[in-house]
């Protein structure tokens, strides 16, 4: 008896789905080298790339990952020696993590990132970091840093994607690798130096700003003092209302009194806005969109004014 024609359809479909799980028309991929992570460094003229791979021959997931790399004179030489060292097809398909060297431009944050559309073609869950200086040895440290900036991701939850670096004509913003916990953010303008970012206020109130995080978490006051909260922006104007919920202060010192940290925390959150919108206007770049926000409400022919932090502790 024949099925009908809408069961006979399913069924081809979920053994096609079938047979290319499986492999056929390619490689399977126990076969393929399955990249996790792409990390890249610069020292001087040469560039090296680093692959993190799935071992699937591991024991346990603790060592489950394999590092290729090499060098060369572009981001994009170094990339294809390191896959030309591998066995199997490289498959990008499982992508979820790239590096940019620690004196990482716009120009070359840039490049890294159209080398991967073109080459890896990621998923949007691809995260995005800078690293904060040139490993000795990819061999000892490369799976570690993969693992200890997908850790960052996940506790602090920041996330920039590589679309990110495209999104605005003369600047980005990206969080950098921070080793021993949080995490730093930089800001690249065209033809700018990076700037570093460090602290809940200065990195994390620029990452809020940015659009990569809702959470606040990590220590002020010299590290006298920890904060944890929700946290999300508002603009009205030229005033930009910082709304921080579900907040946890800790004094972590007996010099600091604990009635005084909402106004420490509030002070140093808004003197760090005060540097970071200095330094944007010096640089000619408006990655929090505060231009925009304000032309929206008073036109786009409207004098820009200089925007102003009000935080507000519900």
């Amino acid at each position: 008896m024949a099925l009908p024609k809408t069961k006979a359809w399913l069924v081809n479909g979920c053994l096609l789905i079938g047979l290319l799980l499986c492999g056929c028309g390619g490689q399977s991929l126990s076969e393929r080298e399955i990249v996790r992570g792409v990390l890249f460094t610069r020292q001087g003229t040469q560039f090296s790339a680093c692959l993190v791979l799935a071992d699937q021959n591991a024991k346990s997931e603790s060592d489950g990952n394999k590092i290729s790399a090499a060098q060369g004179k572009t981001p994009a030489q170094a990339l294809e020696r390191a896959e030309q060292s591998l066995y199997g097809e490289v498959y990008y398909g499982l992508l979820d993590l790239v590096a940019f060297p620690s004196d990482t431009d716009l120009a070359t944050a840039r490049e890294i990132g159209a080398l991967l559309y073109d080459n890896a073609q990621p998923a949007p869950e691809l995260s995005v970091f800078i690293l904060n200086t040139v490993p000795k040895s990819w061999a000892e440290e490369g799976s570690t840093l993969y693992l200890n900036m997908k850790a960052s991701e996940k506790i602090y939850k920041v996330h920039c994607g590589l679309q990110q670096l495209f999104s605005q004509k003369n600047v980005c913003a990206v969080p950098g690798y921070r080793p021993g916990g949080g995490y730093d953010f930089l800001l690249l303008a065209e033809n700018e130096p990076a700037i570093r970012y460090t602290g809940v206020e200065e990195a994390q109130l620029a990452a809020v700003l940015c659009g990569q995080t809702s959470v606040l978490n990590g220590t002020f006051a010299f590290g006298k003092a920890a904060c944890e909260a929700k946290a999300y922006i508002i603009a009205d104007g030229n005033e930009i209302q910082l709304h921080l919920r579900d907040v946890t202060l800790t004094a972590l010192d007996s010099s600091v009194e604990p009635s005084s940290l909402k106004s420490l925390l509030q002070q140093e959150l808004q003197t760090g806005f005060a540097d970071l919108q200095r330094q944007m206007q010096q640089a000619g770049a408006d990655p929090f969109h505060f231009r925009f926000w304000q032309a929206c409400l008073y036109g786009p022919e409207s004098a820009f004014q200089s925007s102003v932090l009000k935080v507000l502790i519900d």
